[in-house]
């Protein structure tokens, strides 16, 4: 492998949510070599997720929709287009819980019949729907609602009252939400998962609005590489590390999103095995290449805190620096 100038390690969800049993899933978890890599580092202020994308591809904000829709090469028409993430309502004790992907499975027969019934119901409102993939459709409105939509991974595993749409036309547009719904309920598709005893497809997830089509992007100095759908939308087809015997690049940033999904569900020990397999693909022989030289430069961020640690070859000799974990990782209080 040449000599890599600096790598960085985007790490969303490093906080477990549940903060009286934050201490005891940190307990067995042994992750010596990030605690090598973090102790030994300068720590700074970073950027939560969103904003630190939006800072690497030189705009604002990120319209989603309108950025999936352009990688797929639809015929479709311009206008305010959002995602539509078909999802499962579970009634709670007082409340009723968002669930998804990847609990939720639906295929594309299924997605194509229920949007097909939208549209029967909608598109002379000036709503049309498509499903190009089964687990995510979008919509054009007639108009933007001016609306702010909670992103889909915000409102997995969260009480539906608490991540609705907000603004002043919050209200109707709820109501167009809620018609929705009793459309799904009563659709054959649900019928038939019933009957096969499968979680129901009684709702969707409006989120990540714009403008279609989208306005081209300035070409990102340095793209942050991941599997996630919108990255992938922006950075085209490129090859994405999964551990660091896969880096080639001078200068490389990856997103590690593996967390996300059992932080949103609670799959403790699902995810502490993300850690350990990190530790093994990623901290343990990162931390051998800033060693020997193969690495310069290493900076881990942790968009939950917007908090960054950058670390040097010249770091290691810092004697003086503990090897120590994020403390943000175990103490950190949940009202943060």
């Amino acid at each position: 492998m040449n000599t890599v100038n600096h790598l960085e390690l985007i790490l969303p969800a490093s906080v477990w949510p549940d903060s009286a049993s934050r201490e005891a899933i940190w307990r067995d978890l042994p992750l010596p070599a990030l605690a090598q890599l973090y102790g030994k580092a300068a720590k700074q202020s970073g950027a939560d997720l969103t904003s630190l994308l939006s800072q690497r591809y030189g705009v604002s904000s990120l319209a989603i929709a309108p950025q999936l829709l352009s990688s797929l090469s639809l015929p479709l028409e311009a206008g305010y287009w959002l995602c539509v993430d078909p999802v499962s309502l579970r009634v709670d004790r007082d409340h009723l819980t968002v669930l998804g992907a990847p609990y939720l499975t639906v295929s594309q027969a299924e997605a194509d019949a229920l949007v097909q019934a939208l549209n029967a119901l909608y598109q002379a409102d000036g709503y049309y729907f498509v499903a190009p993939t089964p687990n995510r459709w979008f919509v054009r409105l007639p108009q933007n609602p001016q609306l702010e939509f909670t992103p889909i991974k915000a409102a997995l595993g969260r009480n539906l009252n608490t991540v609705l749409p907000r603004g002043d036309g919050a209200l109707q547009f709820n109501a167009l939400l809620n018609e929705i719904q009793m459309l799904l309920y009563s659709h054959a598709v649900n019928d038939a998962r019933d009957e096969a005893g499968q979680m129901l497809i009684n709702s969707v997830w409006l989120w990540g609005g714009g403008d279609y089509p989208p306005a081209a992007l300035p070409q990102a100095e340095q793209p942050i590489l991941g599997l996630d759908d919108l990255l992938l939308a922006l950075n085209g087809e490129v090859s994405v590390p999964q551990s660091w015997a896969e880096v080639t690049q001078t200068n490389t940033a990856v997103l590690l999103d593996e967390l996300e999904v059992h932080a949103i569900y609670g799959a403790g020990y699902e995810w502490q095995q993300v850690w350990l397999r990190w530790e093994q693909d990623w901290f343990t022989p990162v931390l051998a290449a800033l060693k020997s030289g193969q690495l310069r430069q290493l900076t881990l961020h942790f968009p939950d805190v917007a908090e960054r640690a950058v670390i040097k070859n010249s770091d290691l000799w810092r004697f003086w620096r503990k090897a120590e974990l994020p403390r943000h990782l175990i103490h950190q209080d949940s009202s943060q």
